[in-house]
């Protein structure tokens, strides 16, 4: 059967496009500026509690993290005080249609999929994330 499905990577890169697509749209259904490359991680990241270095955590892509960071501090998405990164109001309103647009989309995979189809999809994923972080530790 695995001959005939596309490669995992494909697949994976066509399903982060997918949650791209949802974002933006939502982001343009509430009449928001659209985001820099990396600005639905870093607002939703913010919106969910975490700090300026564990938005960082990933030194690879800590550059574009941070052209992300400046750009959504002109854009007045958040403010960039001596006690850290915030959410303006604005980027409070930013990150909340970033959370609708996340939930949107794991409903809709929970309604596609099934409940223990989806348990599936998020256990292969989490190996996934296992395999990185084995690699990662090893190198």
């Amino acid at each position: 059967m695995s001959e005939t499905l596309p490669p995992i990577a494909v697949l994976l890169r066509e399903a982060r496009d997918a949650y791209g697509a949802v974002v933006r749209r939502e982001i343009a259904r509430k009449g928001l500026a659209p985001l820099p490359r990396h600005g639905a991680f870093v607002l939703g990241a913010l919106h969910y509690g975490l700090t300026r270095d564990e938005i960082m955590h990933q030194r690879e892509l800590a550059l574009d993290k941070t052209v992300a960071i400046t750009r959504l501090v002109e854009s007045g998405y958040l403010d960039d005080g001596p006690d850290g990164l915030r959410l303006t109001a604005k980027g409070r309103h930013c990150a909340e249609a970033v959370a609708d647009a996340n939930e949107a989309l794991t409903t809709h995979l929970n309604q596609a999929l099934g409940d223990e189809g989806y348990c599936h999809f998020i256990l292969g994923l989490m190996t996934l994330i296992d395999v990185k972080d084995d690699v990662e530790e090893g190198a």
